[in-house]
């Protein structure tokens, strides 16, 4: 039911309107960039809360695919954790990253953050390393900007690295994938 009514919206509507949506969240206001932020981790959390024990979805999922399904080309639907707007909230934080004022940035890293911190400490190994090399790729393009002298923006850009590793839940593998990240920093 699910991957047919997918279907069906991927059918309707222009997969470059869909793209639309989240290049032109630049020209939100400030208070309407946090909200279109808290909404699209609202559904990021929904997607990926599928069976954690499957693989995720449209990035080859471990488990059988049904023959009908190989041929349409996805695993919609199966279940497993699906990270489209885990992928789009990357997206939108980088398209609003050079254009926001800082003070805009703290309220939409701290949600962000939080966000991807949980999502580093998920039980789905494939999950975690996702929202980890997410946190990694921001990380490098914002640490690349020039720090103001009383602003400490770049210590709390990192904040979310610290949190996943002081999580005593947090897997060995993820934390040595954390110690890599912020050694090539």
């Amino acid at each position: 039911m699910e991957e047919n009514n997918g279907r069906v919206v991927i059918a309707a509507v222009n997969e470059i309107l869909i793209d639309k949506v989240f290049s032109c969240s630049v020209n939100l206001s400030s208070r309407g960039i946090v909200h279109f932020i808290e909404q699209l981790i609202i559904v990021s959390a929904a997607e990926i809360s599928g069976d954690s024990k499957r693989g995720i979805t449209g990035v080859g999922s471990t488990r059988n695919v049904s023959d009908s399904t190989k041929k349409a080309g996805t695993t919609h639907g199966d279940g497993g954790p699906r990270i489209f707007s885990l992928q789009r909230l990357v997206e939108v934080a980088d398209y609003n990253m050079d254009i926001r004022p800082r003070i805009c940035w703290v309220q939409m890293w701290e949600l962000m953050s939080n966000h991807f911190a949980r999502l580093g400490c998920h039980e789905n190994a494939m999950v975690s390393m996702f929202a980890i090399d997410a946190l990694r790729q921001m990380s490098f393009k914002f640490l690349e900007k020039p720090e103001l002298s009383d602003f400490h923006f770049q210590r709390l850009f990192l904040r979310p690295f610290l949190q996943i590793m002081e999580n005593t839940g947090s897997r060995e593998d993820v934390r040595e994938m954390v110690l890599r990240c912020l050694d090539n920093m």
